[in-house]
């Protein structure tokens, strides 16, 4: 490995992580090459925002999150403030961002991208002053994201959101919202959406497929709600990202949404569920470099 100039990297290491031989390999792999690592172990939540936010102040080189998407999410926002790239080493169980920009999934290559390529800059979106660089879902992709056991997703991977959104099917609760956006006023009781910057979700599921990470905009995707059975043909398209145009699936690109619920319901942002009321979503362009092979 050829040294160019000598970094100092920011390691945020998720705790279920920390004891893989991989990421003792990759220390010792930087700091073989004549560059600085400084490795934070996460054990609660918020743990990678406050490392990132002061290793940022620091002025810290770059910041690499090894973990899931959940992990990367944290990094993310705290780096709110500051224009420092963000490295990823997809160690999760979805890690969606990485399979659909192309982020190798072993750790060596993953690490060779940090060290020797250019970031890209892209744009992130934001909902409710938090930042994700993926897809937000609200209805059953979310409540099936916060119901998936740990230890499901340990021993099945992203086969184990599948799983628990099938069984969601069988009690469906559609919610009633309103849906305000830059040309945009429609009410729907919906029992899925999609909010994409990226656009995949849930292990590979393409919920807003013509999203692109340069564009200034979020792709929106609402899906009415139906019988079960007219959902469950519906969701057989989800995968593919064959669902658009389809009847009672409204697709958008927007710079901004807000929905108003008539009830708290449960959000996914980049697999983190919370539960909220009023949903205010904005794109931010361009405002993050990640190291990600070059888009196509």
């Amino acid at each position: 490995m050829s040294i160019s100039k000598a970094k100092h990297l920011l390691f945020v290491i998720h705790g279920a992580r920390a004891e893989l031989p991989a990421v003792r390999r990759l220390i010792d792999v930087v700091r073989a090459a004549g560059h600085t690592v400084t490795p934070r172990i996460t054990w609660s939540r918020g743990d990678a925002v406050n490392f990132v936010i002061e290793a940022a102040r620091e002025g810290v080189d770059a910041v690499v999150a090894l973990g899931g998407d959940g992990t990367v999410n944290e990094a993310l926002n705290g780096l709110s403030r500051h224009d420092v790239p963000l490295g990823i080493i997809p160690l999760g169980t979805a890690n969606d961002f990485a399979r659909q920009t192309g982020i190798p999934f072993d750790p060596d290559a993953a690490l060779e991208l940090i060290l020797h390529d250019e970031p890209v800059r892209i744009d992130t979106g934001e909902l409710n002053g938090r930042r994700f660089l993926n897809v937000s879902t609200a209805g059953i992709g979310a409540e099936a994201t916060a119901a998936t056991p740990a230890d499901a997703k340990d021993a099945l991977g992203a086969l184990a959101y599948a799983i628990t959104g099938a069984r969601k099917l069988i009690d469906l609760e559609p919610i009633a919202a309103r849906f305000s956006a830059p040309g945009l006023e429609m009410e729907s009781t919906f029992l899925v959406l999609a909010v994409g910057n990226g656009r995949a979700t849930g292990g590979g599921t393409l919920l807003t497929p013509k999203a692109s990470l340069t564009d200034g905009l979020l792709d929106v995707c609402i899906v009415d709600a139906r019988p079960r059975r007219d959902l469950a043909r519906l969701a057989l398209r989800f995968r593919k990202g064959q669902h658009v145009g389809r009847p009672g699936v409204h697709y958008h690109q927007l710079p901004s949404l807000r929905v108003i619920a008539e009830r708290p319901i449960t959000v996914n942002v980049d697999g983190e569920p919370t539960t909220v009321t009023t949903l205010d979503y904005r794109a931010r362009p361009s405002d993050l470099r990640v190291y990600i092979p070059p888009l196509r």
